[in-house]
């Protein structure tokens, strides 16, 4: 819990240093400029990545499909929007890298959609389909089992 609070306390002291480096590189006017456009182009990403996850949240589950890529593409784009509402230079970073992972899970098929991994039912388990590959093979140590009472 302290490394919490000491971290609630650092990132806003970090994110102040930074405007000010920032301000004595490129000026006060470009750096005032840096942060209103961040502002904007973060409500402007809450906006577009809020509506579209709603839309396409609605269409999967008018298909029955699985929701969880939507909402995990969806969580980082406005994720990505949150962190470029505050101003400053390692939230805007950590927003680019936010963005990067939304995008990189936008169009990947989860389990059970049509063009993903299937998945069924067989007893008590869930079965997954996955890709196996040969390759290294591993040397497996024969163990005994172990006793159950």
């Amino acid at each position: 819990m302290p490394l919490l609070r000491f971290l609630l306390l650092a990132i806003p002291l970090i994110e102040l240093a930074g405007l000010i480096l920032l301000g004595q590189a490129i000026g006060v006017g470009l750096t005032l400029l840096w942060v209103l456009a961040s502002g904007v182009l973060g409500v402007a990403v809450i906006q577009t990545q809020g509506w579209s996850m709603l839309q396409r949240l609605q269409a999967r589950m008018a298909h029955d499909s699985s929701p969880f890529g939507v909402l995990k593409s969806g969580m980082w784009g406005v994720l990505a929007g949150l962190l470029l509402v505050f101003p400053g230079v390692l939230t805007d970073g950590a927003a680019l890298v936010c963005l990067l992972l939304a995008w990189r899970h936008r169009g990947q098929p989860q389990p059970g959609d049509p063009d993903g991994p299937g998945v069924w039912r067989e007893g008590e388990h869930n079965i997954i389909e996955g890709e196996w590959e040969s390759g290294r093979e591993e040397k497996v140590e024969d163990k005994k089992p172990a006793d159950r009472e």
